[in-house]
């Protein structure tokens, strides 16, 4: 099989849908840096800033399952389609209440909730369009290169917010997002995709399907052990990620350019952890390697409650993005190895609900602590906690489940 068979750029259906897909990635990250920076404006309280950014990921926790059975059930195109017009109604929300200047606290909560559910709803549904856009044996090659244009547009749409806000106003980051989604649903709008024969099988009733999943991850020892060091890695990691609008205004005194250099340099992280994964480093240790990325996010929480300079603080964030990005695509391959075919759609849906909703939580404790007891303290409290549920739960390599093709994980 020759090299280009593999890549996904092969197949024309995946490139239309990453060239568009590659715009409302980066109005997303525009708009995450900008809901976090308004939120701080309105309230100038920690927990507020907490419970906006938990409001976008809240609901992953709750929906994320039932969708993930529901995108096993209806026209993945067409459902991916409706989900990015809402994205982007919803943009569009925000950018008129806030040039009126008729935006609250309560409405911008609000906004974000409703983007939080259409977001649980588009999650599963990409899981499952992905694998319909090229051929099986493309399939590492696509998450790879969706992963890398993720990261990139977390490293570029920080720096592109800020000097947005900064120069036009958080109205202009709000309408500047509505329209990236414009490219993405014209790409899916002309994409044809071929019917498969499992697509026209009957289906088992939906709380069957939903609890299969379910009981499928929780027997499976590596993946359940996988999926929770996920869950506490991003729980504490990207919890205190979430919070940065906050502490670029509490530790380093700064406005939203120094917020957009900390979410920068998290990004940074996030494409060194992107590089070292797609020239295969870490092929062969897989679960050696999320085990060790979850350990240096709990470093990187300590030394962050240390520091008191900005450019210590950019140095720690960069590595606290690039671990938490080391167990996010490290999980993901590996869930990705082990799962059953038949099961992919609804275990990975699992895996998306620690993956966002471990920040929701975790950014809501986040900010009520910082609000008592300061946000150094809190930094050394989530260290402390997190290195202690990581003995608990990866101290001990669990044996491979029957039916386990070790080597494909450990190369």
């Amino acid at each position: 099989m020759s090299e280009v068979s593999v890549s996904a750029f092969s197949s024309r259906n995946y490139r239309k849908y990453l060239y568009g897909n590659i715009c409302s990635v980066l109005g997303v990250w525009i708009q995450r840096l900008a809901l976090g920076w308004h939120a701080w404006q309105l309230s100038e309280s920690t927990l507020v800033v907490g419970l906006v950014a938990a409001a976008q990921f809240m609901p992953l926790i709750v929906l994320t399952p039932f969708f993930g059975v529901v995108a096993d059930r209806v026209n993945t195109r067409l459902a991916a389609i409706a989900m990015h017009a809402v994205l982007a109604l919803i943009a569009t929300m925000l950018a008129l209440l806030t040039l009126s200047g008729n935006m609250t606290i309560e409405w911008l909560g609000a906004l974000a909730l409703m983007h939080g559910f259409a977001n649980s709803a588009y999650s599963p549904v990409r899981l499952a369009l992905i694998p319909n856009l090229v051929r099986k044996e493309q399939f590492p090659s696509a998450v790879a290169i969706a992963s890398m244009s993720f990261n990139i547009s977390r490293f570029i749409g920080p720096g592109i917010a800020g000097a947005i806000v900064a120069v036009y106003g958080l109205a202009a980051a709000y309408a500047i997002n509505a329209v990236t989604y414009l490219p993405v649903i014209l790409a899916l709008a002309i994409i044809r995709i071929d019917e498969r024969p499992e697509d026209t099988a009957p289906a088992k009733p939906y709380f069957a399907q939903l609890l299969e999943g379910v009981r499928y991850t929780r027997d499976h020892a590596q993946i359940r052990q996988i999926i929770l060091l996920s869950g506490v890695s991003n729980f504490f990691g990207r919890g205190i990620l979430e919070l940065m609008p906050a502490f670029a205004a509490l530790i380093f005194e700064g406005g939203s350019g120094v917020l957009a250099a900390l979410m920068a340099a998290a990004g940074i992280g996030a494409i060194l952890a992107s590089l070292l994964f797609s020239f295969g480093a870490f092929r062969h240790q897989l679960h050696a390697v999320v085990a060790v990325g979850s350990i240096g996010v709990g470093f990187s929480i300590a030394f962050f409650g240390w520091i008191s300079t900005l450019p210590m603080g950019i140095f720690v964030v960069l590595l606290l993005g690039m671990f938490a990005s080391v167990v996010s695509i490290g999980s993901q391959t590996e869930v990705q190895i082990l799962v059953e075919n038949r099961l992919r759609g609804r275990v990975l849906s699992l895996w998306t609900l620690v993956i966002m909703g471990g920040p929701a939580v975790g950014s809501v404790v986040a900010g009520a602590l910082a609000e008592n007891i300061g946000a150094t303290y809190t930094s050394y409290a989530f260290a402390a906690t997190c290195f202690l549920l990581i003995l608990v739960v990866g101290l001990k390599r669990p044996q491979s489940s029957p039916g386990v093709d070790q080597s494909a994980v450990d190369g």
